[in-house]
């Protein structure tokens, strides 16, 4: 049996590790999100995942979308329906087939601390990807699926 703190505790201060954690979220983010709604006309609009709990809804806005990248705001409906509090914003490699997480409201750290060596900015983006890949999961434990046609 695993336990809590052996969890992903192997590797997590090296390259490969973070590359590994980028390409394993877009494979978990191709399962809640269909690609063919990468376009540029859906540039700069809501679209909206539902999940078993038929009240709540999980947004999401393309942010900004080139050939081979786009940028994507996730927001929840927690308090009032259609109130959304933005989440996170992740940027997606379409090419290298990895994402990497941008921002966060639930993903804080010591701002006081300057983070000014490579392997503190990649142990920082390790424990980002790291939340990322535990919170995309649980929105597919949830329920959350998403249809092309779901603009908001």
């Amino acid at each position: 049996m695993i336990q809590v703190n052996q969890i992903n505790t192997v590797s997590k201060n090296n390259f490969l590790s973070l590359m590994k954690s980028y390409e394993s979220n877009y494979k978990i983010i191709s399962r809640l999100i269909d690609f063919s709604v990468f376009k540029e006309s859906n540039i700069k609009k809501n679209f909206y995942l539902k999940s078993n709990n038929a009240d709540k809804k999980l947004l999401f806005l393309i942010k900004s979308l080139t050939k081979h990248t786009a940028i994507i705001n996730f927001s929840y409906d927690y308090f009032e329906n259609n109130v959304y509090v933005k989440y996170t914003e992740i940027k997606i490699y379409f090419d290298s087939k990895q994402i990497e997480i941008l921002k966060s409201n639930n993903f804080n750290y010591n701002t006081s601390i300057k983070i000014n060596n490579f392997h503190s900015l990649r142990l920082s983006k390790w424990y980002r990807s790291y939340f990322l890949s535990v919170w995309l999961n649980n929105c597919i434990q949830n329920g959350y699926s998403f249809e092309c046609q779901s603009e908001v």
